[in-house]
């Protein structure tokens, strides 16, 4: 029985031996139980599933601005000789990532935010070091080679219950880069960026834009921060931001390239949040051109955007929801009550009327001490119905209530073309000592983010002293 033991030891080790593999950013040898051509297969597979969930966006100059830029990172890489691929996704959300094989994705949520083209170079850089460091093919074979190992094990020691335990143990472990992975991309990030001549404290100041970004999103929403997309599929921000900072003090640079201008440049003209498919929100309204409908905002809301609902919340943490739902030509007064059925509230005071071509019918009810208003919505084309909720404190039902009406009578069919998503719009900006503060009031975005957005999108910039430079706005 020993010598059976010791046949699957050697055969195990054996196997990991034959697949030991050169790590084109550290030159050592390393297990693999992945081949670069399968690399770049799996990524070339998973490139048209993400193309298809997020869409790309299209924007032929800014794209090429992209290519040039991430071709010239990664001449400066381990892997000068690979092709490598650059998506510009058409997503709102602020994140990069990288799949194996080359292919390196960026949000314009992410060009948005980003202040100058060094800052750009420091996300394309560190997503090109996750890539020359293999981590995928690493974090791949350490889940297989673990369970591998398990399952060894088990056998030896036929202990079904540590095996599973174990085994689900690796399995978390390995949901995402570990700690020591990012802070490698981080330290091949730098090591490109320098290579390439550009300022490496950037990158460090990009990270602390990132953590900003995310507790201004949640300061609106009066949750506690979760942090941003970015920083979910790369942790542990703060720390690094400083570790990075650490290590740009050891790197030398003469004349090291910043580029704000030229950046600047190159995304003027940027759509800035929700895209037409998606609905979007103005100033003063939502607008969804799919579904041919707008309705406006109310000031003291704050209103996101979710893939399946619209949601507004206030200071005192009433609620707006907006959603629709497919029907056929049921009466409105017989869905409201099946919808109020299966919310399990009866609803009191139904109220019919007409406006904009829609028919309405409100009802009313609570829960424990919460106010609640249901509205239901059609017109005689669509084959779908409007669902309004108010969930309201009963200390500002009277107000919020009158806002809520007039928000859902205003609900009305657009024509085609009648709005357009929000910007980014690059301006100089002006000695008028009132000038920043007009240009906050005039924002294109919801009133109650455009200050915070206007700071966060300027972060870099000395706004008291701002006359005469490049500043970003949303029009």
């Amino acid at each position: 029985m020993e010598n059976k033991y010791s046949f699957i030891i050697i055969l195990v080790l054996s196997f990991f031996l034959s697949n030991c593999q050169i790590n084109p950013a550290t030159g050592e040898k390393e297990l693999s139980l992945i081949s670069t051509k399968e690399e770049d297969d799996i990524g070339e597979t998973e490139h048209k599933k993400i193309i298809k969930q997020f869409g790309i966006y299209e924007n032929r100059k800014l794209q090429s601005y992209v290519n040039s830029l991430g071709e010239f990172l990664v001449s400066t890489s381990e892997l000068s000789n690979k092709t490598f691929t650059f998506t510009i996704l058409d997503s709102p959300i602020v994140n990069a990532f990288a799949l194996p094989g080359g292919y390196i994705y960026l949000t314009r949520g992410l060009l948005a935010l980003c202040d100058n083209e060094a800052q750009l170079a420091g996300v394309i850089s560190h997503e090109i070091g996750h890539i020359t460091a293999r981590h995928a093919a690493r974090r791949y074979t350490k889940s297989v080679g673990t369970n591998l190992i398990l399952n060894v094990l088990g056998t030896l020691t036929n202990n079904q219950v540590t095996k599973n335990l174990m085994g689900q143990g690796a399995g978390l472990f390995l949901l995402s880069y570990s700690r020591s992975q990012e802070y490698e991309a981080d330290k091949l990030a730098l090591r490109y960026m320098n290579r390439a001549g550009f300022e490496p404290f950037q990158m460090a100041n990009f990270l602390q834009l990132m953590e900003n970004y995310s507790k201004i999103k949640s300061k609106i929403l009066k949750i506690k921060n979760t942090g941003s997309e970015l920083l979910r599929t790369h942790p542990n921000s703060s720390k690094r931001v400083n570790e990075v900072i650490v290590e740009a003090n050891n790197v030398s640079q003469i004349n090291p390239i910043i580029g704000r201008d030229i950046y600047l440049k190159k995304i003027d003209g940027l759509l800035f949040g929700h895209n037409q498919d998606e609905g979007f929100f103005l100033k003063d309204r939502f607008v969804h051109p799919k579904l041919q409908i707008t309705f406006p905002l109310i000031n003291d809301f704050y209103f996101v955007n979710t893939p399946k609902k619209i949601i507004g919340i206030n200071d005192n943490k009433s609620k707006i929801i907006y959603d629709i739902d497919e029907s056929s030509n049921v009466e409105l007064k017989t869905y409201v009550v099946s919808w109020a059925k299966k919310l399990k509230v009866k609803l009191g005071n139904l109220e019919a009327h007409t406006v904009n071509n829609f028919k309405f019918l409100t009802g009313e009810t609570k829960i424990k001490s919460d106010q609640i208003i249901l509205v239901v919505a059609k017109d005689s084309e669509a084959n779908y119905i409007h669902r309004f909720i108010l969930i309201s404190k009963k200390s500002d039902y009277k107000i919020t209530k009158a806002k809520f009406i007039e928000l859902t009578r205003n609900l009305r069919k657009i024509d085609d073309n009648e709005f357009s998503p929000p910007r980014i719009k690059v301006i100089t900006a002006s000695s008028d000592e009132n000038f920043l503060k007009k240009t906050i009031n005039s924002m294109n975005i919801q009133k109650k983010e455009a200050k915070l957005v206007f700071e966060i999108l300027n972060k870099n910039l000395d706004l008291d002293n701002s006359s005469g430079k490049k500043i970003k706005i949303v029009y």
